[in-house]
């Protein structure tokens, strides 16, 4: 009997769509708010330089290696690292590692859940013109009225749930693909419209200017840490969305090749959001400081004319349904093959999952706001178990299974089916980046999740 359920595979049409989906699933809005603030607050083009060498030799080695394991697959993330583990030592623990992996990433969704909830309120009150007029008090006064109040939330928390399952339920060819292409094409759209937007009526060499001016003296280790973080997570290296999206790839798809066109254009579009929101939010780094949330008590003070605002709005609903629909598809293909269930009732499921423990974080601001632990509410956990804890150890665990554990020789076969040795060099440099620079930086990021940084700080700190 098969020990794992493969309910008629369908692989991607082709691998320029897959190019496109995974490009718009790993854009989230971290790369909407938290870019643009790390860069104005980091050294501008000080921390971009850092933020680039970790995408190169931490994100490109760890992002292909984690394609050249999934592809022709058909598995879901567990299936994956048991196909590759199975005859190593501690297999059982690799693949409960894949199983932290997909908890990290129901965790991060669900709290996601609540501020793509937000996003798709906001983007229909401000295409309705509902959001103008306010003063700074008054526009956070609103978003705090609105956060706390659970029968409104609960609507738009059901309904982007709804969205998520009624997408996976289609399967890929028929739902995931063309849903996320139809988004990525209008994302792509609404961004240009704002560039254009941003240099016809805003300074926007000016505000681009500042935001990339050269300041190494305010990078810092903090800063370098960070960047290694943003990186970490505008490729979504731990969350499990590569090998769900990858295993549907042929089992002769070029992995690095495709994950350098994913990760070249993921982060154009991030750093277009850059330009865009310091084109039209002065003093970008102040404001957005404190956290997302601070995008729906600022945007609807500082950018004008109302009609920009709208736009900006329904550019970050639809960031919200990509990236949500990205950590979606994961846990669909492990409930479906793990229960051996149908792509639509494994949907139902994992929906409703999400939509208990999205309610339960959304909650948190309101009539949940009293359960606390170590002054937390159930948001904060979740964000914490799965941003803080999960998604950096089971990044850095893939990490470790390829450079380290896994046999040389198992790898080269799998990079080229072929049997040839055109690809030897690039092998190598690929092997070795893991084995190395991307495992070292992976090492600083869990440590920096886990609040090293801070704790040296403190035990340094001069009385």
């Amino acid at each position: 009997m098969a020990r794992f359920y493969r309910p008629s595979p369908q692989n991607w049409s082709s691998s320029a769509r897959f190019v496109i989906v995974c490009s718009a699933a790993i854009v989230s809005l971290g790369d909407f708010w938290r870019l643009p603030y790390l860069l104005s607050t980091y050294g501008g083009s000080a921390f971009l330089l850092v933020y680039l060498l970790a995408l190169i030799f931490m994100g490109m080695p760890v992002f292909s290696a984690q394609v050249l394991m999934a592809r022709g697959s058909h598995m879901d993330v567990p299936g994956v690292i048991a196909r590759w583990t199975r005859e190593k030592p501690h297999s059982r623990l690799w693949t409960l590692g894949a199983y932290a992996t997909l908890v990290g990433a129901l965790l991060l969704l669900a709290a996601y859940a609540v501020v793509g909830s937000w996003s798709l309120a906001y983007s229909m009150h401000a295409v309705s013109g509902a959001l103008g007029g306010v003063s700074a008090e008054q526009s956070a006064a609103r978003f705090v009225a609105f956060a706390r109040d659970g029968e409104r939330g609960l609507g738009w928390l059901l309904l982007f749930v709804l969205l998520l399952v009624a997408t996976a339920a289609r399967g890929l060819q028929r739902g995931t693909e063309p849903v996320m292409r139809t988004l990525a094409a209008c994302m792509l759209g609404l961004l240009t419209l704002l560039l254009i937007v941003a240099v016809w009526r805003w300074p926007a060499a000016g505000a681009s200017a500042r935001l990339l001016r050269f300041d190494p003296g305010a990078l810092g280790a903090r800063g370098v840490l960070e960047a290694l973080y943003q990186a970490f997570f505008s490729l979504s290296l731990g969350t499990g969305v590569i090998v769900a999206l990858a295993s549907r790839l042929p089992s002769r798809a070029r992995a690095v090749r495709l994950s350098a066109m994913v990760i070249v254009a993921s982060q154009i579009v991030a750093f277009a959001f850059a330009v865009v929101l310091a084109s039209l939010v002065p003093g970008i780094g102040g404001d957005l400081s404190a956290g997302a949330q601070r995008i729906f008590e600022v945007l609807p003070v500082s950018v004008r004319p109302v009609w920009t605002m709208a736009l900006l709005f329904v550019l970050l609903a639809m960031v919200s349904m990509t990236t949500g629909i990205g950590l979606f598809e994961p846990l669909v293909q492990a409930v479906s093959q793990r229960a051996r269930l149908p792509r639509l009732q494994a949907s139902v499921y994992t929906g409703v999952a999400v939509a208990v423990l999205g309610l339960a974080a959304q909650n948190s601001f309101g009539a949940l706001a009293g359960w606390r632990l170590f002054n937390w509410n159930i948001f904060d956990w979740f964000s914490l178990i799965s941003a803080r804890w999960l998604i950096p150890v089971t990044g850095l665990m893939l990490c470790v299974l390829v450079g380290r554990v896994l046999a040389r020789r198992r790898l080269i076969e799998a990079w080229s089916p072929r049997r040839d040795t055109s690809g030897t060099t690039t092998f190598a440099v690929w092997h070795v980046l893991l084995r190395y620079p991307a495992r070292i930086a992976l090492i600083a990021v869990v440590a920096y999740a886990f609040g090293v940084l801070d704790l040296i700080q403190a035990i340094w700190k001069p009385s």
